[in-house]
């Protein structure tokens, strides 16, 4: 991938004309040219935040959030808002949702009143019932198995850092099998970018997930390895990506999770590893002395708060082009 400009509307705006998906569930719902026009366009609504807020003026989305979120939740809201829309924050147990009815009936009869839903659940399941039922288009803000807004964040963090993605090699050091890394290998697979992988046994990553990633590199161009050795994966790479250790719906694994992932905690002697230009990568929120150290976290080598910052523009982006294509789809 590269950075060239996307298409430009007729008002010279960047826009989007490559395959639209209905949904966004996965990274690999996007194919690798959609993919650059959405980081295109994310980067232009950073510039210009306000310039598309008549567009979709008076819609409507909502947010239906089974588990807690900081970035998701408000990146989400504020990206609606500056498209002219409002955002509705559902929580499960104030709706019919959370005592009885299915989430393939309430997707239904949302889809009659908004003009996007997202989802932040654990089952990814759910994800997939909702979008299959509902008219309007559905967003994954974060299931138990992928993470598809992050690492749209972290890719557009990742090329206004080094000016392109094509041919990057990152670490990713940690849970192998986390959602946030299912979903920036896609990331990955789609920008012909390298990613190694440095976890334990027990915490490998899926592989079905990783046996689509290397079809599409096969294809497309990129890597992807797995080691043992968080030394060895840093070796080469341009950016390290640390995750926590202990997600939501794993509270009940703390101590052994901390036991199994102790040498995989991403330090200035970890990060001393790695090519000097090499920057840290964390999605938050962190647990400061655990798999990130606070002298890296805030240190000059982080990219974190870059990569959070953009999780409102691509938010932006995103919204924006799947609502617009499902309007003209419809009309």
């Amino acid at each position: 991938m590269t950075t060239q400009t996307s298409t430009l509307s007729e008002t010279g705006r960047p826009t989007v004309t490559g395959k639209v998906p209905g949904d966004l569930l996965r990274v690999s719902d996007l194919d690798p040219r959609t993919l650059v026009e959405l980081l295109d366009l994310a980067a232009a609504m950073k510039q210009e935040p306000l310039g598309w807020e008549r567009d979709l003026r008076g819609g409507a989305i909502g947010c239906v959030f089974e588990k807690p979120s900081t970035r998701t939740r408000v990146s989400l809201a504020t990206a609606a808002h500056r498209l002219g829309m409002k955002a509705m924050v559902l929580n499960k147990e104030d709706m019919q949702l959370g005592h009885g009815e299915t989430p393939a009936d309430t997707a239904r009869v949302l889809s009659s009143y908004l003009d996007a839903l997202t989802i932040r659940t654990f089952d990814h399941a759910i994800v997939e019932q909702m979008a299959d039922a509902a008219t309007v288009p559905v967003v994954n803000a974060l299931s138990n198995t992928h993470h598809p807004c992050q690492s749209l964040a972290d890719l557009l963090a990742l090329r206004e850092h080094f000016g392109t993605l094509d041919g990057l090699t990152v670490a990713f050091i940690g849970d192998g099998a986390s959602n946030t890394c299912n979903s920036f290998l896609a990331a990955c697979a789609a920008s012909r970018m390298h990613l190694v992988i440095a976890a334990p046994p027990g915490y490998e990553t899926d592989p079905e997930i990783l046996g689509e990633a290397r079809e599409l590199m096969a294809h497309h161009g990129g890597s992807v390895s797995l080691t043992t050795d968080p030394v060895e994966a840093v070796g080469s790479a341009q950016a390290v990506y640390a995750e926590v250790w202990v997600s939501m719906d794993k509270h009940h694994e703390r101590a052994e999770r901390a036991r199994d992932l102790a040498a995989y905690r991403v330090d200035d002697a970890l990060l001393a590893h790695a090519p000097g230009e090499a920057v840290a990568m964390h999605c938050l929120p962190a647990v400061r002395g655990e798999e990130i150290t606070s002298e890296v976290l805030d240190g000059p080598r982080s990219l974190v708060w870059r990569q959070a910052a953009n999780r409102l523009p691509t938010a932006q982006a995103l919204l924006h082009t799947l609502i617009t294509t499902a309007r003209r789809r419809t009309a």
